[in-house]
């Protein structure tokens, strides 16, 4: 059975910093694996030129096939273009995400279940729930 993973680099997420992107970068992919080997796998091949991949959040999938998650994906987030940003490598997955909506979408949901409304301070695996959310 296949799974979606959310993967990211910080060497990734410091170089969006600094061109100006965002330093919320992510890469989404699909393993037949574990997503743990795929990580490794990422890191193996210095995928985008990066070699400190760490999965933020996996989930299997069950009915859906890949296109359609990809590209849902891209209708729902901005995927970096290889061509206009030579740094990745031709890495074609890598997502750029809007902190104010993933912020909104945490306080919206712990709201409706009855916890508090401040802004929770992002982690990995906050943003990994919410890129597969979104596309599943």
């Amino acid at each position: 059975m296949s799974s979606i993973y959310v993967a990211f680099s910080l060497a990734m997420q410091e170089w969006g910093s600094d061109v100006g992107v965002s330093k919320h970068l992510f890469k989404v992919g699909f393993t037949d694996e574990s997503p743990e080997d795929a990580i490794k796998a990422l890191n193996d091949e210095s995928y985008a030129g990066q070699k400190d991949w760490a999965l933020a959040g996996a989930k299997l999938l069950e009915g859906l096939d890949q296109l359609a998650v990809m590209t849902r994906l891209a209708e729902r987030q901005k995927v970096l273009d290889p061509l206009y940003y030579p740094k990745i490598k031709g890495a074609k997955d890598i997502v750029r995400l809007d902190q104010r909506k993933i912020e909104a979408n945490l306080v919206i949901k712990r709201t409706m279940e009855g916890g508090d409304s401040k802004v929770p301070k992002l982690k990995p695996a906050n943003i990994a729930e919410y890129i597969i959310d979104s596309m599943v």
